[in-house]
């Protein structure tokens, strides 16, 4: 069993307006050894508004790069073996950091928790079941949970000796709501004998703006993950867990799900559709480029 050094946590983030409270608030969970890294993924020019602190490192992307590559950038900067990426709307709690502290110091290269919904009071709309949850960031609550970039530890000396980073591909970048870095990150960890731990009884906490909470919203979320599983040349399964996901609900009659399931899905089958075309016209300009340049 190796001895779990100090924890370096980042927030990677472009929005300014989370930023301060989320640092205030991750700092006030740190250990004494532990460090804050934080990138703003914008102009630099545009950010100052955290107060310098001794366990905080405030780094500036020069334009919004987007997530994956902050992620990758953190995990560059990073002076500890392990990092805990939280995401600008995620509450810690104590269990989930001396969870995850424990699960690194026993040996898991990759930690993850449950990640639960605070709604702020607000009604849930008749067109979200737990089905849809993960359009949200939010675990379902009838199912086990998974390994999710909102609250994601990692052993970054391992994950440099496999040679695995974040695919700037995927990931949000600016408003364009592309996913599944996360993921992917974890599925190329696994896949090169990274071992993992899921915390399945401990959980952190997703603040769900009322935004969130609109069906053009979500349905926008699902034609953006049908895009990822493209650009992570999985549609097809992809397509396929979509479905299984929308169709696993609790507390919904058996039309509404399957409604909703169908809804969900042909979202998620027209981002499919949209990025093969894109890509396709993509790789067709650069044929006649290129047939053009030798002629």
């Amino acid at each position: 069993m190796r001895t779990c050094t100090p924890i370096t946590f980042a927030i990677c983030s472009n929005r300014l307006s989370q930023l301060f409270l989320a640092a205030e608030r991750t700092l006030g969970m740190l250990g004494e050894q532990d460090q804050l890294v934080i990138v703003v993924d914008t102009d630099a020019t545009a950010f100052d508004g955290i107060p310098p602190h001794p366990a905080i490192t405030v780094l500036h992307n020069d334009r919004n790069r987007g997530l994956a590559y902050s992620r990758n950038r953190a995990m560059k900067e990073c002076e500890t073996r392990h990092l805990v990426f939280v995401d600008d709307d995620i509450v810690l709690t104590r269990s989930a950091i001396e969870g995850t502290r424990a699960a690194l110091t026993a040996g898991a290269d990759i930690v993850g928790t449950r990640i639960t919904a605070d709604f702020n009071g607000q009604g849930v709309p008749w067109f979200l079941t737990g089905g849809q949850l993960h359009y949200l960031g939010v675990h379902n609550p009838s199912l086990p949970a998974s390994i999710w970039g909102g609250c994601l530890a990692v052993d970054v000396e391992r994950a440099r000796i496999l040679g695995v980073e974040f695919d700037e591909s995927l990931g949000r970048v600016g408003t364009s709501l592309t996913s599944a870095e996360d993921t992917t990150f974890v599925r190329h960890m696994l896949r090169k004998g990274a071992h993992s731990t899921v915390l399945h009884d401990i959980s952190v906490t997703h603040t769900i703006p009322v935004e969130r909470l609109r069906f053009s919203y979500l349905l926008r979320r699902a034609y953006w993950q049908g895009r990822s599983e493209v650009r992570r040349n999985d549609a097809r399964q992809g397509l396929l867990k979509e479905w299984g996901r929308n169709r696993r609900t609790e507390n919904a009659s058996a039309i509404r799900s399957a409604a909703l399931a169908i809804i969900y899905t042909t979202a998620v089958t027209a981002g499919v559709l949209h990025e093969h075309l894109q890509t396709r016209a993509i790789q067709s300009r650069r044929l006649r480029t290129a047939r053009n340049a030798m002629s």
